[in-house]
This record gives C-alpha cells, sequence and structure tokens, in this order.
C-alpha cells in the first residue's frame, strides 16, 4: 500500500490542475531522465554512430582535421561578405544574435518550469492552490544551482555515452578479451549512471523543497538514496512502465492521425487536392499536440510521483514492497528487516 497512494495521488494531480501541464511540458526539455530509460539507451544505444552527440563529436573532429585551413577560409569569406555586402552580413549577425537570445530563453523556461513544477506539487500536496507565477517565482529564486546541476549531469551523461562508444572498439581489436571487458565496464558504468541520475534527482528536490544549499543538498541526496535504494528502484521500475505505455500510445496515435491523409491518397482521382492537403495538414498539426499533451501529462505525472516519494521517505522510514514482501516469505531471509 506504499506506492499505490503516491501513483493514485500523483494521476489525480496531474489530471486535476491542468496548470502543471504548461511547466511539465518544458521541464521535459531538461528533466533528468528515468533510470531505466537511462539503461535501456546504455544497452541499445553505446554502438549506434548515427546517434546526436555522435554525429557532434565527427563533426567536430572533422573541423579539427581541417585545422586552420578552414578557419582561415571562414575568417576571410566572413571578412569579404562584410566589405562586399555588409547588409547580408549584418542580417546574418542579427539571426544569430536572435538565436542565440531565443535558446537561452528556452533553457531558462526549462530550469524555471521543472523548479515550479516541483514546487507547485509539493504545495498541492500539502492542501495549498499554487498558481503558475508562483512557480516561476520559486524557479527564479532557485534557478543558478539548478540550472548548473543541470549542466553538470548532461555533461557527465554525455562523457559517458562517449566513453561506452569509444570502448566498444575493444570488440574488434581483443577479441574476446575485448567482449569480457565491454560486458564489466557496461554492467560497471550503467550502475554508476543510475546512482548518479537517483542522487541528482534528489539534489534537485532537496534544494526546491528543503532549501538547501547545493552541497548540503547532495550529501543529503546521497544519504537519502542510500537509506532507501530499493524503493527508489522500484519507483524507477513503476515510471518506467508507464514512459513505455506513453511511448506506444504516442506511436499508435501518430499512426491513426497518418493514415487519415494516406487514405485520402488513395483517392486522389475522386477528391479536390486542397482538400487532400487541408487534411494532411490538419492531421500533422494534431500529431504535434498530442505528442505535446502526451509529453506534458508524462513529464508531470512523473515529477509527481517522484515529489510525492520524497516527501515520504524524506519525513519518515518507507519499507520496500519487496522487502515486505519478504517478510512473508521464510525462504528469503536476506531482504527481511531485522526485528
Amino acid at each position: 500500500m506504499f506506492f499505490r497512494p503516491i501513483l493514485k495521488t500523483a494521476w489525480q494531480i496531474t489530471k486535476k490542475f491542468k496548470s502543471l501541464w504548461f511547466l511539465g511540458l518544458f521541464a521535459a526539455i531538461l528533466s533528468v531522465s528515468g533510470e531505466f530509460e537511462l539503461l535501456a539507451k546504455i544497452i541499445f544505444g553505446t554502438n549506434k554512430t548515427d546517434s546526436t552527440f555522435g554525429l557532434m563529436i565527427k563533426e567536430f573532429k572533422d573541423g579539427m582535421g581541417a585545422g586552420l585551413e578552414k578557419s582561415y577560409n571562414f575568417w576571410n569569406g566572413a571578412w569579404e561578405s562584410l566589405t562586399n555586402s555588409p547588409m547580408e552580413m549584418i542580417s546574418l549577425i542579427l539571426i544569430l544574435i536572435a538565436t542565440i537570445i531565443i535558446t537561452l530563453f528556452v533553457i531558462w523556461l526549462a530550469v524555471v518550469s521543472q523548479i515550479g513544477l516541483i514546487k507547485n506539487i509539493s504545495l498541492i500536496n500539502k492542501k495549498k492552490k499554487p498558481t503558475i507565477n508562483e512557480g516561476i517565482d520559486t524557479g527564479v529564486e532557485n534557478f543558478w544551482p539548478i540550472l548548473l546541476i543541470n549542466i553538470i549531469y548532461k555533461i557527465l551523461l554525455m562523457l559517458i555515452f562517449l566513453l561506452l562508444s569509444k570502448e566498444v572498439l575493444l570488440l574488434i581489436i581483443w577479441g574476446v578479451t575485448g567482449t569480457i571487458i565491454h560486458i564489466i565496464s557496461l554492467t560497471s558504468i550503467s550502475i554508476i549512471t543510475i546512482l548518479i541520475s537517483f542522487v541528482v534527482r534528489y539534489q534537485i528536490l532537496s534544494i526546491i523543497l528543503n532549501k538547501e544549499k547545493a552541497i548540503p543538498a547532495l550529501k543529503a541526496a546521497c544519504r537519502l538514496f542510500k537509506d532507501n535504494w530499493l524503493i527508489s528502484i522500484e519507483m524507477a521500475f513503476i515510471l518506467f512502465i508507464v514512459y513505455i505505455i506513453a511511448a506506444y500510445l504516442t506511436v499508435f496515435l501518430t499512426a491513426i492521425l497518418l493514415a487519415i491523409p494516406i487514405v485520402f491518397i488513395t483517392f486522389a482521382n475522386q477528391i479536390p487536392s486542397a482538400v487532400i492537403m487541408t487534411i494532411g495538414l490538419m492531421s500533422f498539426i494534431a500529431i504535434f499536440i498530442q505528442t505535446f499533451i502526451i509529453t506534458a501529462l508524462f513529464s508531470t505525472y512523473q515529477w509527481s510521483s517522484w515529489t510525492l516519494l520524497f516527501s515520504e521517505i524524506n519525513n519518515k522510514k518507507a519499507i520496500s514492497k519487496i522487502v515486505r514482501l519478504s517478510e512473508k516469505s521464510p525462504n528469503i531471509p536476506i531482504l527481511t528487516r531485522k526485528k
């Protein structure tokens, strides 16, 4: 009966307070990934050279390989554009500045939304009626530490995936030895990555809800995870199942919406082109809308569940579902609590 009230309350909060969906949508941009989602990416995605980060590294290496020649060509071309077509160069600079401003605004909005979402969920759990402005105020107040934590976390993940992508080469170079090293390193790095994810999540919650500084919050997060590691893994697994359901629901609805214009295209000789184009456009708009809604719902539900769990384990000693089941079974003495 420990997880059921938390998950039920989290769904009630998500369903009732639709204003949280706005925060949940933007919080999903920088949200801490689910632990089992990370595990799936590590196991199934480390040897893919076409990943976004892999392409970034490839482009960087290609750029470095070209060296000073490309750099010279770039600055020479920029100088020629500035002297021969100053208006075009100014336009490009203005576009670049606008792009940077928009990117920084999206990052600010994502971090503030993440903080505001957690704060508002906590207030709702305390039977209070929060507002979006109240959540944004809390987000502005805690912006810099949460941003720094998110940046460090993302950098660590990129370094881990980069390390794994390089380590896969051992399979080719060292044969069986490389395979053994790969399995050991994959297991070790998977455990480390999941531990980091749990600690980062609890650290963010400690800063926002307990009003702690970054370092004390990190120590508190490590201590909290140490005392409740099994409960944390159980919650992560439950939310991973929810994530899979949400992903399949998105794919299913997308397939239906894409099928509608395809059906009309088969009767293109009998239906005006304008009607088919309108239906296709409406279908693509519907796909974007339903994707945004499902993303906002899942993000809100995920953080609601973790926020409620954090409140429970932070205030009292909670017992894992596996431990509670083991107490009823005399054949699993290792997990049984000491009397």
